[in-house]
């Protein structure tokens, strides 16, 4: 069974998406926010997807992503979005950390579309 992360500063939209994905036969941990999301990547859980929001107060998506990185986990990431200007990062931290237009999808998120990258993201 796979694990997916969910890292959102939201706790409705985390509750939404943990449910969803239990539905849909995956393990969920979920962090709220940045600070508790580095907290379980950087301990030795298995983590085989990570979904998160970009703006978070504090430890924000791009510092996560770049910590993981720092981390040398190779784990795929989501972002799942309604604030970026995607443009702006695009072309800056998440082409710095491997992402790409693929890798963002934005709020409110059709879950069958995130479903899909998920299985394509984990090669399901």
């Amino acid at each position: 069974m796979y694990t997916i992360l969910v890292i959102d500063d939201e706790p409705k939209m985390a509750d939404i998406l943990q449910r969803f994905l239990i539905k849909s036969g995956f393990k969920v941990m979920v962090a709220l926010g940045g600070e508790e999301g580095m907290g379980v990547l950087c301990s030795a859980v298995k983590v085989d997807l990570i979904t998160l929001d970009m703006k978070m107060p504090g430890v924000t998506g791009i510092n996560v992503l770049r910590g993981m990185r720092g981390l040398n986990r190779k784990t795929p990431a989501i972002i799942l979005t309604g604030s970026i200007n995607l443009d702006y990062f695009l072309f800056t931290e998440l082409q710095e950390v491997g992402l790409t237009r693929e890798d963002i999808l934005y709020k409110p998120v059709d879950l069958f579309v995130f479903l899909t990258l998920i299985k394509k993201r984990l090669g399901i």
